[in-house]
């Protein structure tokens, strides 16, 4: 028994919504206009426009091999055991908190009604006994109902999306129809009050470029999708679309609802008392607070629906991750209705690590985060190694131009890398190099027989990851020492993206894995197609 295919084109694109729309769009417009003032409108714009050209190596990658985890298998298609297990481990560890993180600002929504769940202290808001108690038990639930089968945890997150739409539609109307300033857009700096680098600092400070990756779960859940030969681009590609314009119209509406009395001292002293938030603020400000507390309940329902949804995208990521030898095999063991229960109880355990009250864990969730970036790297460089290599096979989405399109994909990921800053950088590479250790440890204590790490393809990550850290650390961004004065920085960066892929794609090969990964998707489709036939004769 395998992975069932029962998610809809519909129910997918949806899975990639709720990834991207998340309570985040409550502060990002307001993060945003802080950092590049009234251009945040371009910030989301060229945020969206980035994530496009990734997304569409994606799409190409995830038809031609609509499997399971997918963002953790496709790097061992071209590149082997170590590269592979590189970007499955970030992925890992991003996806794994996301979860707990958003169980966590559900309750912390919700103490807006019962106090008694979390307490304001100097690095914050935290929870309280009860309120860590509650987050569990929403994990609890997350997990329960993502047991019941994909064609289940589909339908219901299609509910919750619905309902994560209504409510910035709602108030996009409301901030254009009571409170719209133009004078907001040229005045308080003009339209740039920062120049190009609050645009591009936007971009990974205020949380753009991590709203428009969410759509990382309808490329984990392919090998459940119905026809994804069709399904997985337009879901992906049809979502991204969908949220950059949502995004972009939030952004407009918010900074034309600004009260110009709070612009005194400019956007980036722009601020809102009180514990309402920023939207929330600004229409609580109108006298509406009946749609004040409409917000309230889409930010407890924001991030429950997101957790939700990536309960089931990381359990995927242990399947992958164990169908590539990174994990025991005990994780592919499915539940009769076709779900990975044991990776979705694993997952649950670790999560709770997440809520333990160390110091600076806030700080170490967001780096977490972060982690997401370097793992959609690979898209590009496997698009491209597959095309030189296995150019005769059947794609059913293909990437334009592939070689210029790849190559500004990969330019693309290493700029929001840089931008992330060099405090970002060293932590990230310090987790690479612990999951080496993991990686030997595992190999060292399984009996099981393992496929050749593969250092011959595996050399170019090497100064790929040595040089983004020299650069990040002497850049201007996030901590760096500001060696690299702001715009040849991005000359740097861009030459040394050529000359990574270059190598990387000198360093691709076919590994003894493609032919069991092409396997697994034929059989998707062949499956597919006889599901359809008996429909047909039905």
């Amino acid at each position: 028994m395998g992975l069932k295919r029962t998610i809809k084109t519909p129910a997918l694109m949806c899975t990639a919504i709720g990834g991207m729309l998340g309570s985040g769009w409550l502060f990002g417009p307001f993060l945003s206009a802080q950092i590049a003032g009234p251009a945040s409108i371009i910030s989301w714009a060229i945020g969206g426009i980035l994530m496009m050209f990734i997304a569409f190596c994606f799409a190409e990658l995830s038809s031609t091999f609509p499997v399971a985890g997918g963002m953790a298998r496709f790097a061992q298609l071209s590149h082997g055991t170590l590269v592979g297990f590189t970007i499955a481990w970030v992925s890992y560890l991003a996806a794994v908190i996301v979860s707990p993180m958003e169980a966590m600002a559900a309750v912390q929504y919700a103490a807006n009604y019962f106090p008694e769940i979390a307490n304001h202290t100097n690095h914050g808001i935290e929870l309280t006994k009860i309120g860590i108690i509650i987050s569990i038990s929403l994990m609890l639930i997350f997990c329960y109902f993502n047991t019941l089968g994909a064609k289940f945890v589909a339908k219901s997150n299609m509910a919750l999306v619905i309902f994560k739409f209504v409510v910035p539609v709602a108030t996009i109307i409301i901030l254009f129809s009571s409170s719209h300033h133009i004078g907001n857009f040229t005045h308080f700096g003009g339209f740039a009050p920062y120049g190009l680098k609050g645009i591009l600092t936007a971009l990974p400070a205020a949380g753009i470029i991590f709203s428009f990756i969410g759509y990382g779960p309808a490329v984990q859940l392919a090998q459940e999708a119905k026809n994804p030969k069709k399904a997985i681009p337009t879901a992906i590609i049809g979502a991204l679309i969908i949220s950059i314009i949502l995004y972009i119209i939030i952004e407009i509406a918010f900074i034309g609802a600004v009260n110009p009395h709070d612009l005194a001292h400019g956007w980036k002293h722009l601020s809102f008392k009180g514990d309402y938030g920023p939207i929330a603020g600004i229409i609580g400000g109108l006298g509406l607070m009946w749609f004040v507390k409409i917000i309230y309940f889409d930010a407890f329902v924001s991030p429950c629906g997101t957790g939700y949804i990536y309960t089931a995208a990381t359990s995927r990521i242990n399947y992958a991750m164990s169908k590539n030898g990174y994990f025991p095999e005990q994780l592919l063991k499915l539940n009769k209705k076709g779900i990975p229960y044991l990776a979705i109880i694993m997952n649950f355990c670790i999560g709770i690590i997440f809520f333990l009250p160390f110091p600076g864990w806030q700080q170490m969730i967001n780096f977490l985060v972060s982690c997401f970036v370097i793992a959609y790297t690979i898209a590009p460089i496997t698009t491209l190694a597959l095309r030189k290599h296995k150019p005769e096979m059947k794609r059913p989405f293909k990437v334009p131009s592939a070689t210029i399109f790849c190559t500004i994909s990969f330019i693309i990921c290493n700029f929001i890398l840089y931008w992330s800053g060099w405090d970002v950088i060293w932590k990230m590479l310090l987790t690479i190099a612990i999951g080496y250790v993991f990686l030997a440890i595992y190999r060292a204590c399984s009996k099981k027989e393992h496929q050749p790490l593969g250092f011959k393809s595996f050399w170019w990550m090497i100064p790929y990851l040595i040089g983004l850290g020299i650069i990040s650390y002497c850049g201007s961004f996030g901590g760096g020492h500001n060696y690299i004065p702001f715009g040849w920085d991005a000359a740097i960066i861009a030459g040394f993206s050529v000359i990574i892929l270059y190598l990387s794609q000198k360093c691709s090969y076919i590994t003894e894995s493609f032919d069991e990964i092409h396997q697994e998707a034929i059989s998707t489709q062949k499956s597919n197609n006889k599901d359809k036939n008996k429909y047909n004769n039905k």
